[in-house]
């Protein structure tokens, strides 16, 4: 009778489904989430944001508009809509959920901290505003995607718009004492034009090689032509110490197969550029290697031009290396709140003129670490630093996670993982060259990053819901057979022993 109740009990009792583990288990195989999961869109607000968005990084990375069409005002309306339609797409704030978001408002609190104690704050002003614009276009790059394919529409965008600055260098050049760069905007300088045509070539390289359109194919590998023609030309050093940068990096997380096919590319490519490369930007790759490679004895005019272009270039990195223990020494001069945002030329103006010494040189540090060390300290270098150091860390949980054999294989997450950390390696490298801390490009670059963990993390736990709600709905699975799993066993145990409850004996079940 006893065993007829408790079998009876375990019947009607409610039997709650197992939990699956939504990262995948031995039974039910790991999770693979597709591209084409059908994401919604939060609001018609964030669909014209980000339309607004693509378009604003079409405007900054090609500088189209700084050639054509400047008189009809297209970027500022752009950017207005933009931030119009995101401040009300109630995603401005998703940032700060982040572990770079807080590193930047950390940055943005250190920066305002710092220009109290600025040897001019009139000439500080101008760059506290263009940091405050990118910590916007942080904001828009890191919040602003709500799906991995979004993540990677802003990164194709950012290479077409590059394809399309390569290719308008053609018709709208500019000579930069031999230098290839583009007539117009910030890319007149050929240092920034190569930072920005290197940093795009792991997007083409991932549109090449994954994408399912073979229009797309097509496109990215002819792209790569005029993109890599135009980054030789431009000359920059800074710029081809990053591209092999990036083409260790890329050989060291690759498999084996693909390890094989970067040498073989790499030598072909670098012969190939060597043929084309003009010789005076061919001899001034090599003055980072020595300090003089001019020709002695110059044969005709054109070659004599060259000897006195490579002849400043050697002066010019003599120049920078001079620069660049200034920074050192103004950093350990002011090594808590630095000299003032953008003051780094009138602070070593002041110092000269203290000690009587003649200064006609007025140029920037040419690197962007030892720009905010010297000018903010070093807790902002160490923000700086930290900021790079998460934004690899976020590509680097994706990568981890997402790779083909991992647990929680992605393979959009993952390859698009992968080409920003190559194009990230690009933007870190170029900028120890370049004076641009201040400027949009590192900050877009790592609120990307956050954005793809974000979406990659919330892809899997939408995952795991829809495979809990849908066992949940699947009704109660059939309950165990006790009759297999236990013998009773019942006893009368002596009087002596026997406990009572009012008086009546309590007689036990017990189980082997």
């Amino acid at each position: 009778m006893c065993k007829e109740r408790l079998v009876q009990t375990c019947h009607s009792s409610p039997i709650m489904p197992r939990p699956s583990n939504p990262l995948g288990s031995a039974t039910s195989g790991p999770v693979t989430v597709s591209v084409e999961d059908n994401i919604p869109v939060p609001s018609a607000f964030w669909s014209m944001a980000f339309v607004c968005w693509l378009a604003t990084i079409f405007i900054l990375y090609s500088r189209f508009f700084d050639l054509l069409l400047r008189g009809f005002y297209i970027p500022r309306a752009v950017l207005s809509l933009m931030g119009i339609f995101f401040l009300v797409s109630g995603r401005p704030f998703y940032f700060v959920r982040s572990t770079v978001g807080k590193i930047m408002l950390a940055l943005l609190f250190w920066l305002s901290f710092t220009m109290i104690f600025s040897v001019w704050k009139g000439g500080s002003l101008p760059y506290y505003e263009q940091f405050l614009q990118s910590l916007f276009f942080f904001a828009i790059a890191a919040g602003l995607p709500a799906a991995i394919s979004h993540v990677r529409q802003s990164c194709y965008t950012l290479a077409f718009s590059g394809v399309l600055a390569a290719l308008m260098s053609f018709k709208w050049s500019l000579d930069v004492s031999g230098r290839l760069a583009l007539d117009g905007g910030s890319y007149a300088d050929p240092n920034y034009f190569a930072m920005g045509l290197a940093a795009i070539v792991p997007f083409l390289w991932e549109m090449a090689t994954t994408a399912e359109s073979k229009l797309i194919k097509v496109f990215a590998w002819l792209s790569l032509g005029p993109v890599f023609l135009v980054l030789e030309r431009a000359g920059s050093r800074g710029a081809m110490l990053a591209f092999a940068a990036m083409l260790l990096v890329w050989w060291l997380i690759s498999p084996v197969k693909t390890k094989i096919v970067l040498m073989i590319v790499s030598a072909i490519g670098f012969g190939a550029a060597v043929a084309t490369v003009p010789p005076y930007v061919r001899e001034r790759y090599l003055t980072i290697f020595s300090s003089d490679s001019a020709p002695q004895q110059p044969s005709n005019v054109a070659e004599s031009e060259d000897v006195d272009r490579l002849k400043a270039d050697a002066g010019s990195a003599a120049e920078r290396k001079r620069l660049l223990q200034e920074s050192i020494d103004l950093t350990i001069e002011h090594p808590i709140v630095g000299v003032g945002p953008g003051c780094f030329q009138v602070a070593v103006f002041d110092e000269a003129k203290a000690k009587g010494i003649k200064h006609n040189v007025w140029m920037q540090t040419h690197n962007s670490y030892t720009e905010l060390s010297s000018e903010t300290g070093l807790p902002g270098l160490i923000l700086l630093l930290c900021l790079i150091g998460a934004s690899f860390k976020n590509l680097s949980v994706v990568l981890k996670g997402a790779r083909p054999e991992g647990e929680k294989p992605d393979r959009a997450a993952y390859t698009a993982a992968k080409s920003l950390v190559l194009s990230l390696v690009v933007i870190c490298v170029c900028i120890f060259f370049l004076a641009v801390v201040y400027d949009f490009t590192i900050f877009v670059w790592a609120g990307l990053t956050v954005a793809l963990r974000r979406t990659y993390e919330e892809k899997l736990q939408s995952a795991a819901n829809s495979e809990l709600t849908a066992e949940v709905e699947a009704g109660p699975k059939a309950p165990l057979a006790f009759d297999s799993v236990y013998v009773k066993v019942q006893d009368r145990l002596p009087p002596r022993h026997t406990p009572t409850v009012s008086g009546r004996p309590v007689r036990f079940n017990r189980f082997r």
